[in-house]
């Protein structure tokens, strides 16, 4: 009878595990606030996720097309859309809340969350975009 409770406990214990993997498997590549998934085996990440006022941070994003562009949300609202160097699949920079120099009208030192948005052709004349390869952000306090 030993022998029975044993198979019942590990048939059970295998039932579980599968029930669980999916929904473990679900937030893969989207994690915190520096995940973000788009479509299947692309999206983006930031490290670190939260940043000091100054600090560098990286952007890697993954799974991307050749004619990608970016978009930055800037905490107070502000965007920066343009095309991105793609180089197989992939693209990475490092962003900073002091980017007085390259983002022109945009205030620089600003604490709050940045968002990296990389997405498909971009209709400039109405701000919207063909498909979301992958969205992530950064806090910065």
């Amino acid at each position: 009878m030993k022998p029975q409770i044993a198979n019942a406990a590990v048939v059970g214990v295998v039932v579980i595990v599968l029930a669980l993997a999916p929904a473990a498997l679900a937030g893969k590549g989207r994690g915190g606030p520096s995940g973000g998934g788009g479509t299947t085996g692309s999206g983006c990440s930031i490290l670190p996720g939260q940043v000091a006022l100054d600090e560098i941070w990286t952007v890697s994003a993954w799974g991307l097309p050749t004619g990608a562009n970016m978009i930055i949300t800037f905490p107070d609202g502000g965007k920066s859309t343009g095309p991105i160097l793609v180089s197989g699949g992939n693209f990475t920079t490092t962003g900073n809340s002091n980017m007085s120099a390259g983002w022109g009208v945009i205030p620089p030192e600003q604490t709050g969350t940045y968002t990296y948005q990389f997405v498909g052709k971009v209709s400039y004349s109405t701000g919207t975009f063909s498909k979301l390869y992958g969205a992530c952000s950064v806090v910065v306090s």
